[in-house]
């Protein structure tokens, strides 16, 4: 009896969906690339028949197909062919419409260049009308096979969408029908009886086939190969797999680097999970080569092998995962006692699932009654609850490993940032922890209640998809912790190298991306989408939709991003090689290389762009109203991008600055780094980045020091006092000026006598410097060297004085009198102090009063 999906729920079927699923990935991975060809037997059938011939016996089939789904509607194991058949139909189509374009097109540009017809056909060459008329009946006929072959897409969608709605109805149905139930003790009964029934017949078929073998040659060799095959088994599962585990754990302890670690747990895995599938091969081809087993025989048989490799991959997987005994190859964060109670329920669980394959699923086969099946699903459910509940409550236990805990410890508590991050991640982790067990306890309460009530499809689809989902999502958290551990341990050796390391913290997001795609359609699967239904929505995904006249497809799509990845890589490795190997040998300056390597990569990109769009089959005239729409927001919010754009483009062209040069801004002043595309960067001498637009650069004013050339004008400012020969400080200006070697000779420096200061009379040295980047270095050695000159000629340098006139000096000088008088009073006077008269001490605070209260606070100075 099939379940709700149609489908048995045996490892050996769901093997096979994982392998016809990881073909349809296979198939993804090659499609990138500059051509997919899709449906390559489909073609090969095609391009034998003629299209006529292929558009008939499409309306045959589609025919047939009609008239079963309106008289006599297809079972559920019979809709999956007639949806392949219809899909195999929408397969051809694209390439039926690529031959009738490609053989209409040639035949519409002849028709072209004979011209349009005349007025009077009389007057145009016999042979041009018979080639005109032979042409358009060509181009007619074509037409109207592409017309019929859009007809047949059309018809072929409804007939998928009606098949795909049939299946959904029927698995609806199936559902939610109510079976035998339990409750009924005469179900119990019939089921008991019908399951003895099917056991003594497997046990007489057994008995008669033994009965029946006779000593021979044959006999002899089915029994001695047999027992070789049992005793190498035995002797892998129990001496080879023995001795390997002890040399592994040997190398896995705790005192190893965390990479050698992880490899002796991939290979106790690989130990633990081939050895023991190959003993159990190798019993199962002694047990068929025996001969002992009749047809029945080997259908228990083969539900037995089931239930083992279940067990031995969930012994295997989860040995990986929670390591028991080894807490050094831990992945899990469960205590040792936690882990091996975990280990243990989950080797329960697998055990019964493959109890179900062996007896439910196989009994199906055998042909037992519904009573039988239900009877059985309902003990094997309950068990299987018990099992995934018990196993929840131990797995699901969450804390911090070890490793994090004391990382979490040593982290700076001044750090609340990263403590409110992490407590944000922990907790989103909790609550999906808590989720996925709130689930499987709903999960395992449920599936023992709807097969007790006799809902046989809805309680096997409730928890036998939870099961095998959970054990999927295992195996994917299993491969992504395996390869962060290799990146964690390659980041630990490349840890001198920051770039590197970063990039190495890529691979298991990338990876985890990779495994999300693979599971996706895995849990589509096991979650009762067809295989059918799969490949349909494959096909669709292929053919993409559609924006406006273009179609876009994910194939488009990643052959246009594989294309501008690789071109960004060229136009990058050929900017390197023109700014560094060919444009030196030309004696340009560096603006000037700068500015070419700019302008070779925005064409190179540009390039890029163009040829990435071709690529994908996009005409390149459809791009007319993506320009149009962006002249709209150039209108309104891009103007200001595409100004500083065309600003980037003009300094690029015009050169009025380059990289390199020492330019003063209104915002400030430093070297030109590079000119990009929206904007400037300008390195100031405070080693900060100034990011001007470009649009400012060709706007406003912009002083350039070194456009030209490095030469720039220095100015030195001395002032001396009014008692020196200005004579003498001109001449010995001159020699401080001529006598540094970063001062041009031509034009000379020379020194001007620029007037009478209020203290001083001012000098000025001007001269030109051969590089004006040391200017201010130039101007700090002439100031010392003036002043180790000046101090030899006994020239001074004044500084400015200030007399100041007291207004009210009697009062002043009564100030200071008292107050040098309290300074150098003896104590005891101080003292006596204290009885003088009040009326004295009013006087003296009168006196002081008026001297804080005089015009102009008492003081006035000038300069």
């Amino acid at each position: 009896m099939p379940d709700a999906t149609g489908h048995r729920w045996s490892a050996r079927h769901l093997a096979a969906r994982c392998v016809r699923l990881f073909v349809l990935v296979a198939l993804l991975l090659a499609s990138v690339g500059p051509v997919w060809l899709a449906g390559l037997g489909a073609l090969a059938q095609e391009s034998d028949e003629s299209v006529p011939a292929i558009l008939e016996r499409w309306d045959g089939e589609a025919r047939l197909i009609e008239r079963r789904l309106e008289f006599d509607p297809p079972r559920s194991d019979e809709i999956p062919r007639k949806l392949t058949a219809v899909g195999d139909q929408l397969e051809i189509v694209p390439s039926l419409r690529e031959r009738i374009n490609g053989e209409l097109k040639p035949l519409q540009e002849q028709l072209q260049a004979l011209g349009e017809t005349p007025e009077d056909p009389s007057t145009e060459a016999p042979q041009i009308s018979l080639d005109r008329k032979r042409l358009q009946g060509e181009i007619t006929l074509l037409e109207g096979y592409a017309k019929r072959i859009e007809q047949a897409e059309a018809r072929a969608r409804g007939l998928e969408a009606n098949l795909t709605k049939l299946r959904r109805d029927r698995f609806t149905e199936q559902l939610v029908a109510r079976g035998p139930s339990v409750l009924d003790t005469s179900v119990i009964e019939r089921g008991l009886e019908d399951i003895a029934r099917t056991t003594v017949a497997i046990w007489t078929e057994t008995q008669l086939r033994m009965s029946r073998l006779t000593v021979n040659a044959v006999t002899i060799g089915r029994i001695v190969l047999p027992i070789l095959l049992l005793a190498g088994a035995l002797g892998l599962l129990f001496q080879v797999k023995r001795g390997f585990l002890v040399w592994l754990l040997r190398r896995g302890g705790p005192d190893q680097r965390h990479a050698r670690r992880v490899v002796v747990g991939i290979g106790i895995l690989l130990a633990r999970l081939l050895l023991p599938a190959s003993a159990l091969l190798m019993t199962l081809t002694a047990l068929q080569v025996s001969g002992l087993f009749g047809e029945q025989g080997l259908l228990v048989l083969d539900g037995l092998v089931d239930a083992a490799f279940l067990v031995i991959g969930a012994y295997a997987l989860g040995g990986a995962y929670f390591a028991p005994h080894t807490p050094s190859l831990r992945l899990s964060s469960l205590a040792e006692d936690e882990a091996e109670r975990a280990h243990r329920k989950l080797i329960m669980l697998a055990a019964v699932v493959g109890l179900d394959s062996a007896m439910v699923v196989q009994g199906e086969a055998l042909g037992l009654s519904l009573d039988a099946l239900a009877l059985l699903n309902v003990v094997i459910t309950i068990l299987g609850g018990l099992a995934l509940w018990r196993f929840i409550a131990v797995a699901g236990r969450s804390r911090p490993a070890p490793e994090e805990a004391q990382a979490d410890a040593d982290d700076d508590p001044a750090d609340p940032e990263g403590d409110l991050e992490t407590r944000s991640e922990q907790n989103a982790v909790s609550l999906t922890v808590r989720l996925l067990r709130l689930v499987g306890q709903l999960a395992a309460m449920a599936a023992p209640a709807l097969a007790l009530l006799g809902y046989y499809a809805a309680a096997r689809y409730v928890f036998y998809p939870f099961v095998f989902s959970g054990a999927l999502v295992g195996v994917c958290l299993l491969l992504f912790h395996v390869a962060q551990s290799f990146v964690q341990n390659a980041g630990e050796r490349t840890g001198r190298h920051q770039v590197a390391a970063s990039r190495l913290q890529l691979i298991p997001i990338l990876l985890a991306f990779l495994l999300a795609c693979a599971a996706t359609p895995l849990l589509a699967l096991i979650w009762g989408v067809a295989p059918s239904d799969l490949e349909v929505a494959w096909r669709r995904l292929l053919e993409g939709f559609k924006l406006g006249e273009v179609v876009i497809s994910p194939i488009d799509f990643l052959l246009f991003l594989l294309v501008v990845v690789v071109g960004f890589l060229l136009t990058g490795r050929f900017k390197r090689l023109l700014r560094h190997r060919v444009l030196p040998l030309t004696g340009l300056d560096t603006g000037g290389r700068d500015a070419i390597a700019a302008g070779a990569g925005y064409l190179g990109l540009v390039v890029t762009v163009l040829v990435a769009i071709s690529a994908t089959g996009v005409d390149l005239s459809n791009l007319a109203i993506v320009a149009g729409a962006l002249s709209v927001g150039i209108g309104f919010g891009l103007q200001n991008i595409v100004n500083n754009f065309v600003s980037g483009i003009i300094l690029l062209i015009e050169r009025p600055i380059k990289a390199g040069d020492w330019i003063e801004l209104p915002s400030g002043m430093g070297y030109v780094k590079t000119i990009n595309v929206r904007s400037t960067e300008v390195e100031t001498f405070d080693r900060a980045s100034l990011f001007v637009p470009n649009s400012q650069l060709i706007s406003e004013n912009v002083i350039n020091w070194t456009h030209s050339n490095l030469n720039g004008r220095v100015i030195v400012k001395v002032g001396v006092d009014y008692s020196s020969d200005p004579r003498k400080v001109e001449r010995i200006l001159q020699e401080i000026a001529r006598g540094h070697p970063l001062m041009l000779r031509r034009p000379a420096p020379y020194v001007l006598f620029r007037g009478f200061g209020a203290d001083s009379l001012d000098f000025e040295i001007r001269g030109v410097l051969r590089d004006v980047n040391w200017m201010l270095n130039v101007q700090s050695d002439i100031n010392f060297e003036i002043a180790r000159r000046f101090k030899e000629e006994g020239i001074s340098i004044p500084f400015r004085q200030a007399d100041i006139e007291l207004k009210n000096p009697e009062q002043v000088a009564t100030a200071i009198r008292l107050a040098l008088d309290n300074r150098t009073r003896p104590p005891d006077e101080e003292a006596s102090s204290q009885d003088e008269r009040p009326a004295a001490r009013a006087k003296r605070a009168a006196g002081k009063e008026d001297l804080d209260n005089g015009p102009g606070d008492g003081v006035d100075g000038d300069r």
